[in-house]
């Protein structure tokens, strides 16, 4: 007569909810020989142990210079807070600046023509060219720069100007100097900072190091005195600048050849 014996399984201290006590029914219960009898224990790996583990690749020291979020998700985090707080304030968002109306009919059509296309055997088309499509970059110059002498091999459409900021950083390098509007599009100096362009972030004044701000103000015309700039390698110049709006004639911009 064959003798069995329960065997008991104790779970502790795991994280997995397949191996979590509810995830056993007791009346389910596993049976061995009595003469091999033994007690099974399955511990987890404690987080301290897996989280202290290092391996040899680094990360980009440069990383750790970035200071707080990116700027948007804190101006909407601070929105809510006030909000909660005064539920019946009236905000006027200077934020990311959001759309307000729908994408025009003519836009939205194209693009599922062109999409519905993919799913055929004459429209699918594969990998198409780094550049954009050709026959789109022939209608942007067409369109909007007709007698400006912009062929279609002058323009390439990207996945948007953020990204191209963070890839024209990368022909510079990290050995530059670099000067930006102040106030300006974040990006400007959360690429140089990932790029190693800049020094650590003084709290003191609550800006990077080896970064020239140009102050832009009402006192001087949201334009900056280039006449003071210490000839860095690089300047972030925008206009209509971002967030103040504010467009530069061909007159003020010119110094900015002779000051780099």
């Amino acid at each position: 007569m064959s003798i069995t014996q329960n065997l008991t399984i104790s779970i502790s201290s795991s994280s997995s909810s397949f191996l979590s006590p509810s995830s056993f029914n007791s009346r389910s219960q596993v049976s061995l020989p009595v003469k091999s009898v033994s007690i099974c224990k399955c511990v987890a790996t404690p987080q301290e142990a897996e989280t202290a583990y290092k391996t040899r690749v680094s990360r980009n020291e440069n990383l750790g210079k970035l200071q707080a979020g990116y700027l948007f998700p804190e101006i909407a985090r601070r929105r809510s807070a006030h909000l909660l707080k005064y539920p019946d304030a009236k905000i006027i968002s200077l934020g990311i600046g959001d759309t307000t109306e729908p994408i025009p009919e003519v836009i939205t059509s194209a693009l599922a023509k062109k999409s519905h296309a993919l799913s055929t055997l004459e429209g699918y088309s594969g990998y198409g060219a780094e550049q954009g499509e050709k026959p789109l970059r022939s209608a942007i110059a067409s369109t909007f720069y007709p007698d400006l002498g912009i062929e279609d091999d002058d323009i390439f459409v990207s996945d948007g100007a953020k990204c191209d900021i963070s890839r024209l950083q990368i022909v510079f390098g990290s050995n530059v100097k670099m000067a930006v509007q102040d106030p300006s599009y974040p990006a400007y100096v959360d690429s140089s900072v990932i790029m190693g362009q800049t020094g650590l972030y003084q709290k003191d004044v609550q800006k990077f190091a080896n970064i020239e701000y140009m102050r832009c103000n009402p006192e001087n015309g949201f334009f900056p005195d280039l006449s003071s700039l210490s000839r860095p390698d690089i300047i972030f110049f925008c206009s209509p600048n971002n967030p103040y709006r504010c467009c530069s004639n061909k007159g003020a911009t010119g110094p900015t050849s002779s000051v780099c």
